[in-house]
């Protein structure tokens, strides 16, 4: 595990190596063990290495092949490669090193530079940079869920590379500015809608995509996609009970592939659970799990925790944070993150990960079961919220306000949306279209365009003609899950620390995704479906229903039954209450500062109305003022002369596929 940094001149001409030398240097975190530049004519690497597989110098980067023509700065792990190392071999190549990330530069020879028939070789997360020397042709590309990052911009004729947003700024080539687009986009979904990030000109490369400069030319194609089922074919319960088990359990053990000790996190919720019994059974020696709280039994997931640990007996570690070491935090992970943070819970992962550091440098985590499995029951029974509401349209008044059960308080006025995609964004979202129109300044929110809406909504137009449960499935998928991988990444290299997620397995989500959703979330019976009608999707889920089916069968049998049967509650951090209490002040003096009037972003006065209304203003009042919280602190950090610059359109490159 890595960071990596990348130049390249579109005209021919030589790089900048004193710029790669920076943004190497702003990288550091993520590879404390050693590091290395190359340069030669119009391409410079950079690479810092986290030392996983092969702790020898043979492993430094950049790399090449046997004549030094094919050079590759490589983020992530391949699962799959003493398989492809045996092959090549066999094919004549030579290597120098026992790393992973070495196939590479020999797979690429192989496959002649086809780069769709490169990466659909590789099993693993990643993101890399390569240099054909001989063709003058740089190859870019993520791994096919996002796990691993990528961001590039465009300076005049160079195209610049790298695993975070803060190396390209250190270049000193590409000015910081904020995108208000995704200022928006942060509002509504808590991130930046991939490409867009937090700062103009500064993209990420989709997941399952590469991009090419070659000519002059820079293209991004697609190499990889979901597939949505058409009609499907109910294989029956045992088929799909035994495909998760097999999947998933092949899912974590090529995960356990490591030369360094290895633990994982252990929430107490049904996901992280799964992956440390699997790993237990697999590793048969005891193995190291960790938990964080803050000492608040409405919150702390601790008891649940220990019933998992006890039971696998592991060796477990429980971590605390107060309120006070979290606000301490906040701003240097904004700088960590380069952008708002996303979810509450990244500073206790960033504090869990600083703590297992001591002990280990390769972690486990439970990320993305909820999107593949219908683990999120408020999102996955949208649909069912849409096809009651047309149902009930024509009714009178009258008869229509009780039986839509409260509904409007989750969509406001788009619950009686036509079109499910419009309805859709009306119930996901955190502050509202009105909130949005509110909370900015006309100005502002006139730049911001579609607060990265197009970009989400390009996800559910892809899969057009599939049923809406699927098509919402597959945009969580895109979206929803990169945010998460984003907070995984960012937190965990901060601290010189490796995430393996085995849910984002590649295999096991096309299977999962297949797989007919009566597995994935079921009614726990006619009577509670009729009852779901009187109400809806944020009340009844897990009430009436059971998410993640499939996945809780499938290891009932490993886990305490208090963990398998519980409710999901997530990794909570007490904000109603902080913000409910002496904190709100704290929020006041930032947002209602003279530095946020005159940046021009934030309507001051009507944020002040806003913060006076509190719990008037609708669910989860504190989680949304820290999230302004958290951009305003963004703001301050990358932009302190409090003048938010002119926004000029930004380079693109072409999209295809």
């Amino acid at each position: 595990m890595c960071g990596i940094a990348g130049i390249v001149t579109l005209d021919g001409g030589a790089a900048p190596d004193d710029a790669i030398e920076r943004m190497t240097a702003a990288l550091l975190h993520r590879g404390p063990d050693d590091g290395g530049h190359w340069q030669q004519g119009a391409c410079a690497l950079g690479h810092r290495r986290l030392t996983i597989i092969d702790l020898s110098e043979r492993g430094r980067q950049p790399l090449s092949n046997e004549d030094d023509t094919v050079w590759l700065t490589y983020n992530g792990e391949t699962y799959n490669h003493r398989a492809l190392r045996d092959r090549l071999l066999r094919q004549g190549h030579r290597f120098r090193s026992q790393t992973d990330s070495e196939v590479l530069v020999h797979l690429y020879e192989q496959t002649g530079g086809d780069a769709s028939a490169l990466l659909n070789e590789l099993d693993g997360m990643f993101a890399f940079g390569l240099w054909d020397t001989r063709r003058s042709r740089l190859l870019l590309a993520r791994d096919r869920l996002g796990i691993k990052p990528l961001y590039y911009a465009r300076a005049g004729n160079l195209l610049l590379f790298a695993s975070e947003v803060k190396a390209i700024l250190a270049s000193g080539l590409v000015d910081a500015r904020p995108d208000l687009e995704g200022v928006v986009s942060y509002m509504a979904f808590r991130h930046p809608v991939a490409p867009g990030t937090m700062f103009e000109g500064i993209h990420a490369l989709p997941p399952g995509h590469y991009l090419v400069a070659e000519g002059g030319e820079t293209r991004i194609e697609r190499y990889w996609d979901l597939k949505l089922p058409g009609h499907r074919r109910d294989r029956g319960e045992r088929y799909y009970l035994e495909g998760v088990r097999d999947r998933l359990g092949e899912a974590v053990r090529k995960r356990l592939m490591s030369d360094v000790p290895l633990g994982a996190y252990l929430s107490g919720g049904l996901d992280s659970s799964v992956v440390v019994a699997l790993m237990a059974q697999e590793l048969g020696s005891r193995l190291k799990t960790y938990c964080v709280g803050f000492g608040d039994e409405a919150v702390d997931e601790f008891r649940y925790a220990r019933l998992v640990a006890d039971r696998w007996d592991t060796d477990h570690t429980e971590v605390m944070l107060d309120p006070d070491r979290y606000f301490e935090l906040l701003p240097g992970l904004i700088e960590k993150r380069d952008a708002p943070l996303a979810v509450p819970n990244e500073v206790p992962l960033y504090q869990m990960s600083e703590v297992l550091k001591q002990d280990i440098t390769v972690v486990l985590s439970g990320e993305g079961a909820d999107e593949i499995f219908g683990g999120y029951g408020d999102y996955v029974r949208i649909p069912f919220d849409h096809t009651k509401a047309r149902l009930l349209r024509h009714l009178p008044n009258v008869i229509r306000r009780p039986l839509l059960g409260g509904m409007e308080a989750k969509y406001g006025g788009g619950v009686d949306c036509e079109d499910p995609v419009d309805h859709f964004f009306s119930g996901y979202r955190w502050f509202s279209i009105d909130e949005r129109a509110e909370l900015l300044m006309p100005e502002a929110l006139e730049a911001a365009g579609s607060g990265g809406r197009d970009h989400f909504e390009a996800h559910f137009r892809r899969t057009a003609g599939g049923s809406y449960s699927d098509r919402l499935l597959y945009a969580l998928e895109k979206v929803h899950l990169l945010n998460l991988l984003g907070r995984v990444d960012s937190m965990t290299m901060a601290t010189a620390v490796e995430a393996r997620v085995p849910f984002v397995d590649h295999a096991l989500v096309e299977f999962v995704t297949a797989m007919p959703m009566r597995y994935k979330l079921r009614w726990r019976s006619p009577l509670h479906h009729a009852r779901a009608m009187l109400s809806y999707s944020d009340v009844f889920r897990e009430r009436d229903d059971t998410t993640k089916f499939i996945l809780r069968r499938a290891f009932a049998d490993l886990l305490p039954p208090e963990v398998v049967q519980r409710r999901k509650v997530g990794f909570k951090v007490p904000l109603e209450r902080w913000f409910g209490g002496d904190l709100i002040s704290y929020a006041r003096d930032l947002l209602l500062s003279d530095q946020a009037r005159r940046r021009g972003v934030l309507d001051v006065d009507a944020v002040a109305r806003w913060l006076d209304r509190g719990v008037a203003n609708g669910g989860e009042f504190g989680h949304r003022v820290w999230m302004l919280v958290n951009l305003e602190l963004w703001f301050r950090r990358y932009f302190p002369d409090d003048v938010t610059p002119a926004y000029a359109a930004p380079a693109t490159v072409p999209v295809r596929g």
